[in-house]
C-alpha cells in the first residue's frame, strides 16, 4: 500500500527584509556619465597644442577666455544632462511604483470582495472560516477513527493532508470520484471507507446539529476555497515578483492584516497538502510570515500537529512577545 509522503522539512529561516539601495545603485548611472564626460572633455589636453610647451603661448592669450568659457560651459552642459537623466530615471521609477500600487490595491479590494461574497444565511465572509476550521477538526476526528479501525498509522502531517482533501473536495455525486482518486495513495480500502462514512445522510445531519454548523458538512468547499487561495497567492506573488526598490514585507504585511486567525490557520493547513504545494515551493509563508498571528495553542501539538516544528524559533507573534519580555 502506497501511503508514504515525505516529511516536509522546516522552512527557510530567512525572512524578507527591505534593503535600501546603496550609493552606486542610486547614483551609478549619473556617476558614470560625469566621469565619462569629464574624461572625454579633457582629451583635448592631449592635443599637440598643449604638449609642445609648458605654458600657453602668449600669442594665444586672447583666445584663452573663449577656451575657458567653452570648457566650463561644456562641463555645465554635462551636468545638465546628468540632472536630466536623473530626473527621468526617478520619474520612471515613480511611475513603476504607482503602476504597481494601483494593481496592488485593486488586488486587495478583490480579495475583500471574494471573502464577502461566500457564506451562509447566518455566517458570512470571515465568520465562515470559523465553521470551516470546525468542520476540518471534525473530519480529522473521523479520519483518525477510520485509520484506527483499519489498523493504519499516519503521521500528523498526513492526517492533516487527508482531512484537508476531504474538506476541500468533499463527497457527493461528482466529488466522491475526485476524493477517492486523491486518497488512493493511502490505500483504496481506506479511501472508500472514509468516503462511505462521510457520504451518509444521517451522519451529515447528526454532525451538523452536534457541531452547530450552518451548512451540511462534508460536501466540499472547492467553489469557495479554490478561488480564495488562488487569488491570495496571486496577490502575494505579485508583490514578491517586483523588481523595483520597494519594501515588499510591508506591502505583504498589509495583505496579512486582512487575514483573521482562522484564515491564517486554514492557509497553513492548505500549505501542508499537495493542493497548496505552491505556497511552500517558493517559501512565501516563511519569507513574509503569513501565518505569524496563529496563537500558541491554536493547534494541539499532542493531538493535532506541532506548529512550531515548521518554522524558525522567532517566527510567531507570541514568540516575539516572549523574547521581548525575557
Amino acid at each position: 500500500m502506497e501511503n508514504e509522503i515525505l516529511k516536509r522539512k522546516p522552512v527557510d529561516s530567512r525572512y524578507e527584509v527591505f534593503k535600501e539601495p546603496n550609493w552606486w545603485q542610486k547614483w551609478g548611472l549619473e556617476a558614470f556619465i560625469i566621469l565619462g564626460g569629464l574624461a572625454t572633455i579633457n582629451l583635448i589636453f592631449f592635443a599637440n597644442a598643449y604638449t609642445e610647451t609648458d605654458t600657453v603661448n602668449p600669442e594665444n592669450a586672447a583666445q584663452l577666455g573663449d577656451f575657458v568659457g567653452g570648457y566650463i560651459g561644456t562641463i555645465f552642459t554635462l551636468i545638465s544632462v546628468v540632472l536630466l537623466v536623473s530626473t527621468l530615471k526617478n520619474q520612471i521609477e515613480a511611475s513603476r511604483i504607482e503602476k504597481f500600487e494601483n494593481k496592488y490595491f485593486e488586488l486587495i479590494k478583490m480579495h475583500r470582495e471574494n471573502v464577502t461574497e461566500f457564506g451562509t444565511d447566518k455566517y458570512n465572509g470571515k465568520k465562515l472560516f470559523v465553521l470551516i476550521i470546525r468542520e476540518f477538526r471534525l473530519i480529522q476526528k473521523i479520519v483518525k477513527e477510520v485509520a484506527t479501525d483499519l489498523s493504519l498509522s499516519f503521521t500528523d502531517e498526513q492526517f492533516f493532508s487527508i482531512s484537508y482533501y476531504v474538506l476541500f473536495i468533499g463527497v457527493g455525486p461528482n466529488s466522491s470520484r475526485m476524493l477517492l482518486k486523491a486518497l488512493s495513495i493511502y490505500g483504496s480500502n481506506f479511501a472508500s471507507t472514509v468516503e462511505k462514512k462521510l457520504n451518509d445522510e444521517e451522519t451529515k445531519d447528526r454532525y451538523k446539529k452536534e457541531r452547530n454548523l450552518e451548512y451540511t458538512p462534508f460536501e466540499g468547499h472547492q467553489s469557495r476555497l479554490g478561488h480564495y487561495f488562488r487569488h491570495l497567492f496571486q496577490a502575494i506573488s505579485y508583490v514578491d515578483d517586483q523588481k523595483t526598490y520597494i519594501n515588499k514585507y510591508d506591502y505583504v504585511k498589509t495583505i496579512r492584516a486582512q487575514l483573521t486567525t482562522h484564515e491564517q490557520a486554514l492557509l497553513f493547513i492548505n500549505s501542508l497538502s499537495p493542493i497548496g504545494k505552491s505556497w511552500n515551493d517558493i517559501k512565501l509563508i516563511a519569507r513574509y510570515k503569513l501565518v505569524k498571528n496563529i496563537p500558541e495553542d491554536f493547534f494541539d501539538p499532542q493531538k493535532e500537529i506541532n506548529l512550531t516544528s515548521y518554522f524558525p524559533s522567532d517566527y510567531f507573534e507570541w514568540q516575539e512577545n516572549q523574547t521581548a519580555s525575557s
